[in-house]
């Protein structure tokens, strides 16, 4: 399984994602509505003791009315109601992109849990063979017992070790299927490595991608917008609406005074519409504040993000061109010296110790590389899936 797999599995099986491309749905239906006038009025009234009389027989009163608001209200209602499927469509773009974040760390997090699994079943092979060589200096004279015994406590060291990432394992696995609204113990199959990496742009670039692209503030824009146009509506409430009415009614005994239409209005209290207006101005105070705290947080995530990766990209290469070697070469020099009866099998083990920490700490500067990366690439609204792919950083432990 490739990381790529597992984002399109994610955004395809995450339940989340059908709720709220519902509520979008219902916000963007909300528009036609919005726009709508209200239903017009029937009225129907009858004089019951007029039934069966001579001249007109049963009298009746039939009226049919229109409410019409203030010029520009249903305007202004289709703007707000406009503004708020934007927001909806750009919160479905920010659940997308936050899984596919969420993806992508859980399966860093798979890749690593693997990788040092591997590392931990190669040193316990190194150290089951260096405890032979200390059985066999032992038997001969050449070294005390305790040899062999620090052999067995690496061993049995080692073999916790595998516990522990095996624990962590299921865990992993665990957040990996609850991402896919499957079972946590449903199998996941290995990961196939880390994706090549990508140059990273300067900051100034990645900060003007963030502030243009992060969905979320795209999101809070719109609601603005809305509760913009919601204190326009307010305002628009203290002034009159209309109602066109037509009737006929039968009670008049001249036939001229029966078919009758009118209009009336109502009259707006100040006292009855300043509530409402100072509510819709608390309101787009509110919703500008949120926009701004909203960018403040983000442009401080993206700078720590940036900074994680720029050093976990300067520790892998440290370790993957000069540590993981070093590593190596000291415990090759000290096994070479302990078989060769010159050394000592405590800096045999302390050299093992050293090359598998080294080895697990490449695995994890990885795993946290990429899962910032996804971070950065969330933060930018997806900027940094368009770069060229440049830097492949190996997974192997050459």
């Amino acid at each position: 399984m490739s990381a790529d797999d597992l984002v399109q599995r994610v955004l395809q099986d995450n339940p989340s994602i059908e709720a709220m491309r519902a509520a979008a749905d219902a916000a963007h239906a909300d528009i036609e509505s919005a726009g709508a006038l209200d239903d017009p009025m029937l009225s129907y009234a009858a004089a019951p003791r007029t039934a069966g009389g001579p001249r007109q027989g049963l009298n009746q009163n039939v009226q049919i009315s229109q409410t019409l608001p203030w010029p520009g209200t249903l305007r202004l209602r289709t703007r707000a109601a406009s503004a708020n499927a934007a927001s909806a469509d750009a919160d479905i773009q920010d659940l997308r992109l936050r899984l596919s974040a969420r993806a992508r760390a859980a399966y860093a997090q798979w890749f690593y849990v693997h990788r040092a699994l591997r590392i931990n079943a190669e040193n316990q092979s190194l150290v089951k063979r260096l405890h032979g060589v200390a059985e066999t200096s032992y038997a001969s004279g050449q070294s005390p017992q305790q040899d062999v015994l620090q052999a067995q406590v690496e061993q049995v060291r080692l073999r916790n070790q595998a516990l522990e990432l095996e624990r962590l394992q299921r865990t992993v696995q665990a957040q990996i299927n609850a991402l896919q609204n499957r079972p946590a113990d449903t199998p996941v199959a290995e990961p196939k490595g880390l994706p090549k990496a990508r140059a990273l742009p300067k900051y100034a670039s990645l900060r003007d991608a963030a502030l243009s692209r992060y969905p979320k503030l795209q999101s809070l824009d719109a609601l603005i917008d809305a509760s913009q146009d919601r204190l326009a509506l307010a305002r628009k409430n203290r002034y009159p609406h209309f109602k066109l009415m037509a009737g006929y009614n039968s009670l008049w005994d001249a036939p001229d005074k029966r078919l009758m239409v009118g209009v009336s209005i109502n009259i707006p209290f100040g006292a009855n519409h300043s509530g409402e207006i100072s509510t819709a101005r608390a309101r787009v105070r509110q919703a500008q504040a949120t926009l701004v705290d909203a960018r403040s947080r983000l442009l401080g995530n993206l700078d720590q993000a940036y900074a994680t990766v720029e050093q976990a990209r300067s520790s892998i290469q440290l370790y993957r061109d000069q540590l993981l070697p070093l590593a190596r070469l000291n415990l090759q020099a000290a096994e070479a010296d302990y078989s060769n009866g010159t050394g000592d099998f405590l800096k045999l083990i302390t050299a093992e110790r050293q090359y598998l920490a080294v080895q697990l700490e490449l695995a994890r500067t990885r795993a946290d590389f990429y899962t910032q990366w996804a971070s950065l690439n969330y933060q930018t609204g997806g900027a940094l899936d368009a770069l060229p792919i440049s830097v492949t950083i190996q997974d192997t432990a050459r």
